[in-house]
């Protein structure tokens, strides 16, 4: 995914988990990504990796909605943004709010029922660690109408696509791979799907179990690295996806 710095219109940057257990989900992917936290509220926490902010983790704003990781969007204009939701048939379940000292947010559903936040970048961009073991690597969209997920967010966001394969399409925010849209499994419903970076996926899954959670799918080879749908302890989905480390980048 695009590396930190002032990321693009439309561009997946931020990830935050939402669940009602804070110190459970700060205690599993501890363990799990090396993760460190610092707290930013009564039961809210900033998850940081060789000290750069990775992720967020905090309660759901409704007591009945499901954990999981919600893909915050980057936006210049949360209000601009906001209208251009509604006239494209998604809706704002949560209004613009500050986060202090970092930026603005906000929540949305797209017409397919996929819901995904705002971000407007203040003092804090977004993710400021991407593409290694324990951080943000790709962002995907599925849904059982992949072609009116594109039509929503090339309205929205401005995203161009590449030519479909096997029904997934890689999206552009000015000219560059932002995320990727495609069919969901059979009775599987829209969402976005945040992946993570591991050195091995194969001992990312088993300790992951360990630590509780449920490997869906997988391991196996992807075009894009050894990869494994699974979920946390919680009820959480994510991918665990091999990525190069800084290390053996520097060994290369």
């Amino acid at each position: 995914m695009p590396k930190p710095g002032r990321y693009h219109e439309g561009v997946p940057c931020w990830v935050v988990l939402t669940t009602p257990d804070g110190p459970g989900a700060q205690r599993f992917y501890g363990a799990l990504f090396d993760w460190e936290f610092v707290p930013t509220g009564p039961a809210e926490a900033v998850a940081t990796r060789y000290g750069a902010q990775v992720a967020a983790v905090g309660p759901p704003p409704d007591p009945a909605l499901p954990v999981g990781w919600t893909t915050h969007l980057a936006c210049a204009d949360l209000r601009r943004t906001a209208t251009l939701i509604r006239a494209a048939d998604g809706r704002i379940t949560r209004e613009p709010y500050e986060v202090p000292d970092q930026g603005r947010a906000a929540l949305a559903v797209d017409p397919l029922g996929a819901p995904f936040g705002l971000w407007q970048a203040g003092a804090i961009d977004g993710a400021g660690l991407v593409d290694e073991p324990g951080a943000l690597t790709w962002n995907e969209h599925l849904s059982p109408e992949p072609d009116a997920a594109r039509a929503f967010y090339r309205r929205v966001f401005g995203y161009t696509y590449d030519r479909p394969r096997a029904g997934h399409s890689l999206a552009r925010a000015g000219g560059l791979p932002a995320c990727s849209l495609g069919p969901s499994g059979a009775g599987d419903e829209a969402r976005w799907l945040a992946h993570f970076g591991t050195a091995d996926t194969d001992r990312a899954a088993d300790l992951l179990r360990a630590l509780g959670g449920t490997v869906l799918t997988g391991p196996g080879p992807t075009p894009f690295g050894r990869a494994a749908l699974v979920r946390d302890d919680a009820g959480a989905v994510f991918v665990l996806v091999a990525v190069p480390s800084r290390e053996s980048a520097r060994a290369a």
